[in-house]
This record gives C-alpha cells, structure tokens and sequence, in this order.
C-alpha cells in the first residue's frame, strides 16, 4: 500500500469554509475531520490552550499531534523548529466514528521580559489506516496546520514598507502580527495597484511581496487591509 500525504490544509484556508465563525470559534473540516478552533490565541502569561477533534466518518481516525516553534522568512515559506517546551497530550489520539477527542496543550514558560507576541504551529497528521493495507491500493491523509499565538504584554504591529524594484518589503518591527489581506500601492496620480494576498505578518518580521505592475507616477503610499484593521504606511526610500 502507498501512502500519499495531501497537501497542508492551513487553518487559514479551512475557515474560509466556515463563513459564520467568528474569531476562529468554528470547526475548520477536511473530509471527515474537524478541528476547532482553526486558530488558538493565548493570553499574556497563560500557558495552557486546548483543541477538539472530530471523526465525522463511519471509520475510525486516528491522529498524530506535533507542535513547533513558528517563524516565516521574507518569501513567506513558514519554518517549524520542533519545541520541547511545548506539550501536546495526547500526542497520538484515536478518534470513534462519530465522536469527538479533547487535546490538551502546555506552553513553553515565559520568564523573560520581551514583550514581544510569540508564535507556534500544531500540526494534525492523520495516520495510516491498517485496515487498508491492500497492495496496489494508496491511502490520502490529510494534514491541518493549527496557528497558536500568545500575546505579549500591550503587543501592537508596526508595520514599515519600502520598493525595490517591483518588490514590496512589509516588515512589522512591533511586538504583535497582522494577518493581511491585501495590500495597495498608492500613486501620485491617483492610479493605486491592489494585491489580495492572504498572509501573517508575524511580530518582528518581514515579507516581500511581489507587485506585477506599479502606480502611474511612482508610488506614495501603501495602505495595507488586515483582519486586524486598516493600515496607511508612508513608504521608506529604497536602500
């Protein structure tokens, strides 16, 4: 029997399916399984966190749960550095046809002063079923990605842009992220270039963002829409 692990199905990307949850409060579903919330966010000094899982299937499911150290590169590829200071119990969960599985999470403690939002991933991989261990047959399973966040005390974007060439740099040098929806280029002329682009821009980091063509008259501003607000950047002079 072959394996094949289907692509990563983001938090993200499976609450778009939930369009009446609110702040992440609704199942995130892929095939028969469900996680909830799509998204955990936790307190300031808090360190313990929660999701559920759910088999809708007839068949039993049985899941594996890692966590990890969170962190993006300017390309946006997102980069996982396993986290021992991170507990997820159970770490391998069965899951009845039909019911559902609590997981309980333990964060690393945070002693330091930075004040700054800290960031990691859970990753539910869905295991391979023994029952159809058929030569010649191939088993999908689905992995879902889990975005947890805890807040820093009084954590707040600031978010900078600058131009180099048709590349557009946003950095956030605050101490929270935005989740940014689309970003706008402003020209002199009037004319502005919009790209609806879905993407965290994590506490103290940074993304290029590739624009296709730039504003009649050069570029003044760029104001940025975001699950957290609207925000208008004066754009720094390109180094």
């Amino acid at each position: 029997m072959a394996v094949r692990r289907a692509p990563v199905l983001t938090a993200a990307v499976l609450a778009l399916v939930a369009l009446f949850g609110a702040l992440g409060a609704a199942p995130a579903r892929a095939g028969s399984l469900s996680v909830m919330p799509v998204r955990v966010d936790v307190a300031a000094g808090r360190r313990f966190c929660s999701l559920t899982l759910g088999n809708s299937s007839d068949q039993p499911v049985t899941v594996q749960i890692r966590s990890y150290a969170w962190s993006r590169d300017e390309n946006g590829a997102d980069i996982l550095d396993p986290d021992a200071g991170f507990v997820v119990n159970p770490a391998i969960a069965a899951i009845a046809p039909g019911a559902t599985r609590l997981v309980r999470c333990s964060l690393p403690a945070d002693p330091s002063a930075d004040p700054a939002e800290r960031q990691w991933r859970l990753i539910v991989d869905q295991l391979p079923d023994p029952a159809f261990d058929v030569p010649g047959t191939v088993q999908t399973l689905l992995r879902i990605s889990i975005p947890v966040f805890r807040a820093g005390e009084k954590a707040a974007p600031h978010l900078t842009a600058s131009l180099f060439g048709k590349a557009l740099r946003l950095a956030n040098s605050g101490t929270a992220h935005v989740k940014v929806l689309a970003v706008t280029l402003k020209g002199a002329g009037g004319d502005a270039v919009t790209a609806e682009r879905a993407f965290y821009l994590l506490a103290r980091g940074a993304q290029v963002v590739p624009v296709e063509r730039l504003p009649t008259g050069g570029v003044l501003a760029v104001h940025v829409r975001a699950e957290e607000g609207e925000f208008d950047i004066a754009l720094d002079p390109a180094k």
